[in-house]
């Protein structure tokens, strides 16, 4: 089983233990860090709507949790038709633990419908050089 298969296999599972009693709708990540391991995250809903965690986020907190601070690929999958996309807020966490060249896969439950270097998903992202400390 090459990478991207086992992201694909790490994000459906995580996927099938998405708590969403609220919405409906479980979305799965799949991190690949620069390390060589693999992180799996789900979305979390609460009760309080805005308060939820998404798949990507838990997916990158449990890299960052073992101490990996680069993404070198990540896919997200939904049940879609067409495949489902990170929201802004998760984004911009993509981009900040992403490299030149992150990939980003797109999935729904038939499998990888799109993949494409995070730059070109997303061009135009605030950098650590742009905020003033």
């Amino acid at each position: 089983m090459n990478k991207t298969d086992k992201l694909l296999t790490a994000a459906a599972h995580a996927r099938q233990q998405a708590y969403a009693p609220y919405s409906d709708f479980s979305v799965g990540a799949a991190v690949l860090g620069n390390n060589g391991k693999i992180y799996a995250g789900a979305n979390v809903e609460n009760i309080s709507y805005p308060c939820g965690t998404c798949a990507e986020q838990s997916a990158i907190a449990a890299m960052i949790a073992d101490g990996c601070r680069e993404i070198s690929e990540i896919l997200i999958i939904a049940e879609t038709k067409d495949p489902i996309t990170p929201c802004g807020a998760c984004l911009q966490r993509i981009k900040e633990f992403s490299g030149s060249q992150t990939i980003v896969h797109l999935a729904n439950l038939t499998g990888i419908v799109k993949s494409l270097n995070f730059n070109e998903f997303l061009p135009l992202t605030f950098n650590n050089m742009e905020v003033k400390k």
